[in-house]
């Protein structure tokens, strides 16, 4: 049975026999549940039911799940669409299924009824769509899926691999794949993998030949999950890890509310949003400024509806998009936010501290005669930095970046300037 021993779906739970779950008036039954559960808000249940009775075989489960993933609204569950947090768009995730959908094979079951021919031609309609939003390493990776799900099927599911390898159909064209796939399901008894052999085989030359036997030679099907997976200690240690990273980001997100109107105005007139008059003063000039930044962000995603762009057009910065703001800034080359977004990683305000990045955008802010920016590179060479990629004290370099900020008549330079010529005499002394 197709699928009948896939078990490498991302968070698929062990299935029940195939020939067990294949029958039409189960799968259907389920499928329904899922239909229901989902309009009760109950996602989490409908995509494992989903999937159980995908990897059973069911073609409108894969097609459904490839819905869900890629945001398309339900028709089966109209009015009842999932928030993004609950279930995020997953291109990759939708790739997989909408193919797994579009090449199910019907003849390892019983006739199909006219709502699965249904399911199968809307999956392949979904393709190109799909495959338009992804990058190619992306589109990669669900093929590489794809293709883990045949090999850890039946001899029959390796020899359709093998045909899709040949079409260039769901996975990408290679003849070499193709054959050796073609080799594995005719010794393990597919008359039809023989005859698809010896119409390959001429059509290849020696060295394509030769590669695809010994990856044929070499193959062995994909391990169950507890084999390749990890261990509850590490998935533990993980979480635990990733709940103190998002910690630790919250506490620097809540510091960018400290950042002054004014430079939010500076960077935005940097990139053209045309804040006007730079005041400090969060004015209608300057909210109109901001709902044209943060339009600017999701004008060109295209996993969003238009209600969902204008949803973020709000006026007013959340700390993420004023990182975002800052760090696109610094990008344009404008010195002020370049010394910002500096400053930024230094203490790690809306970004993890990192003397790596400190440097870099101080040292580009201060290459175009931004005083303040050389006296934070005298100050971090001063003091040295914490956190990510530390920079170690060098007080050379400080002396040199404090020197040209007193030079470019920034004041408070010339204090820390005497008192790191005091400090280095002292320890001589």
């Amino acid at each position: 049975m197709l699928f009948e021993k896939t078990r490498q779906l991302l968070g698929v739970m062990a299935a029940a026999s195939a020939l067990a779950l294949a029958a039409a008036s189960p799968a259907h039954a389920t499928y329904e549940a899922g239909i229901e559960a989902y309009k009760n808000g109950q996602y989490a249940q409908a995509l494992d039911l989903w999937r159980r009775f995908a990897v059973a075989g069911d073609v409108r489960s894969k097609k459904i799940l490839g819905d869900v993933y890629s945001g398309k609204p339900l028709e089966a569950a109209r009015g009842a669409n999932a928030p993004l947090e609950e279930i995020p768009v997953d291109n990759v995730q939708s790739l997989l299924w909408y193919t797994l959908a579009a090449y199910h094979d019907f003849s390892a079951y019983q006739l199909p009824t006219a709502e699965e021919v249904n399911a199968q031609i809307l999956a392949e309609a979904r393709l190109t769509d799909i495959r338009f939003r992804m990058s190619s390493g992306d589109v990669s990776k669900a093929e590489a899926m794809v293709a883990q799900t045949f090999e850890a099927g039946s001899p029959y599911d390796i020899y359709r691999l093998g045909e899709m390898y040949q079409k260039g159909a769901g996975v990408e064209k290679n003849n070499a794949n193709a054959l050796k796939m073609y080799a594995l399901a005719k010794e393990r008894g597919v008359g039809e993998a023989s005859a698809a052999y010896e119409y390959l085989e001429p059509l290849m030359n020696p060295k394509e030949i030769e590669t695809a036997l010994e990856k044929a030679a070499e193959w062995q099907p994909p391990l169950p999950p507890e084999h390749t997976g990890k261990t509850r200690q590490q998935e533990e240690l993980e979480r635990v890890k990733k709940e103190l990273e998002e910690i630790k980001m919250a506490d620097a997100l809540e510091a960018v509310s400290d950042i002054d109107v004014e430079l939010i105005q500076r960077s935005l007139n940097a990139l053209g949003f045309r804040a006007g008059t730079v005041d400090n003063k969060l004015g209608p000039s300057t909210r109109d400024a901001i709902r044209r930044f943060q339009y600017s962000q999701v004008a060109r995603d295209y996993d969003k509806t238009e209600d969902e762009k204008q949803s973020v057009v709000t006026g007013v910065l959340t700390p993420r998009q004023t990182v975002d703001l800052f760090g696109d800034a610094a990008k344009a080359k404008h010195p002020m936010s370049q010394y910002v977004y500096g400053i930024m990683h230094v203490r790690g305000i809306g970004v993890e501290q990192d003397g790596t990045e400190a440097v870099r955008w101080l040292t580009e802010a201060a290459a175009q005669n931004l005083a303040i920016a050389h006296y934070a590179l005298g100050v971090v060479y001063r003091d040295g930095t914490t956190g990510l990629n530390e920079v170690a004290p060098d007080e050379r370099k400080s002396a040199f970046h404090l020197a040209r900020a007193s030079a470019l008549g920034y004041t408070p330079a010339n204090d820390a300037l005497r008192r790191l010529s005091f400090e280095y005499t002292r320890d001589n002394q």
